[in-house]
């Protein structure tokens, strides 16, 4: 490995360290973190710190100062509609897409996935967990590495206000039951439902995130819509 790639591998291992404290509240909303606190925190040079941050950045997490650190911001109603637009016009083909090509062994980790998931149907850090295994799974088996890479990124940055959707604005029921409508066209090798389950579970998660991103949101609230229609083929529909 060159030394270029053992930068980019460590920034990308800080950027996700990152991103999980801030998620379990280690790393505070509107608090100013400098690289070097940063670095001896999570083990790190001020490099790949540096680097880590501008992603970070680049996702809406944080806010470069310039020669003070950087700002943990997380996401505002514009950035929402963003990353729930992406993640709705591209997991549900990649889910299509992997419906052709899974095995048993699939199968069966995804049925442990959301084992897990019913076990701890109470949208703490182990549900959570098992959910981003169970999509990242699912994506890796679409074949596509740079997608699944891409929307795994968009869905940790979601999941940080996602995890507040869950259950103080959706039911878990709700959301096991759009899982489970998944992994069953899945196992059935349906490509067709599978891709429909994947959508409706998308835009029903993110009719909660924007609904609730900003006191005055119909604006926002109506470029998410129009996302959503470009989403759904011709002749199909959104209900649930």
């Amino acid at each position: 490995m060159s030394q270029d790639e053992s930068v980019d591998s460590k920034s990308e291992q800080i950027a996700a360290e990152i991103r999980d404290a801030i998620r379990q509240g280690r790393l505070e909303r509107g608090v100013l973190y400098s690289s070097r606190e940063l670095g001896e925190r999570f083990g790190a040079s001020r490099t790949p710190v540096r680097e880590a941050l501008l992603k970070l950045a680049d996702l809406g997490l944080v806010k470069i100062e310039r020669n003070r650190g950087a700002r943990i911001v997380g996401q505002d109603g514009r950035g929402i509609v963003d990353l729930c637009s992406l993640r709705v016009l591209l997991e549900p083909p990649a889910c299509r897409s992997a419906a052709a090509v899974m095995t048993s062994r699939d199968d069966e980790a995804m049925l442990a996935e959301y084992a897990i998931m019913e076990k701890t149907a109470d949208g703490g850090v182990d549900y959570f967990a098992a959910d981003e295994r169970l999509h990242d799974l699912i994506l890796h088996a679409s074949g596509n590495r740079r997608l699944a890479k891409f929307v795994g990124e968009l869905r940790q940055t979601l999941a940080l206000d996602g995890r507040h959707s869950v259950p103080k604005y959706q039911t878990v029921e709700t959301a096991l039951h759009d899982h489970k409508a998944i992994i069953d066209a899945l196992r059935k090798r349906d490509g067709v439902a599978a891709e429909r389950a994947m959508r409706i579970h998308l835009v029903r998660s993110g009719d909660l995130l924007v609904a609730h991103s900003s006191d005055d949101n119909r604006g926002l609230v109506a470029e998410w819509r129009r996302w959503v229609s470009v989403s759904v083929p011709d002749g199909d529909s959104i209900e649930y």
